[in-house]
């Protein structure tokens, strides 16, 4: 089934937080060591899966960035990266429903919102591991 709503093509409201660090790792018992595996996997694939998304929409293959953008969607939800969790959800909306032009801006704004994500991810994971 298909969801008819309109994507959000505006900017998340600003309360949004980039990223629930301290609420992931109390749902991961404070585990650093796990936190690690999880960013490890989400650099590696999160950067796979946005390239194969740019790719997609380039060749205007909107059913395979809708999967693309679910894959993110997951795994930015599961991280608690609040808004760009949002972008994705938005983005596989769209991309659903056809909406070639919104498609480009939301897959800009998930792309700007990952390069800030990023230096964080990079962050934690030297911190995991000192």
């Amino acid at each position: 089934m298909k969801r008819t709503a309109e994507p959000d093509l505006e900017a998340p409201h600003p309360s949004n937080r980039t990223w629930n660090l301290s609420e992931l790792l109390e749902c991961l018992d404070h585990d650093h060591a796990f936190l690690c595996e999880l960013l490890t996997v989400f650099r590696q694939d999160g950067l796979t899966t946005l390239r194969e998304a740019k790719e997609a929409l380039s060749c205007r293959e909107l059913p395979v960035l809708n999967r693309k953008a679910h894959t993110l969607k997951g795994m930015l939800r599961n991280l608690l990266m609040e808004r760009a969790g949002h972008i994705a959800s938005e983005l596989e909306l769209a991309a659903g429903q056809g909406q070639l032009e919104a498609c480009i801006v939301l897959l800009a704004r998930l792309e700007t919102e990952l390069q800030e994500l990023w230096p964080e991810v990079e962050a934690q994971l030297a911190e995991v591991k000192t």
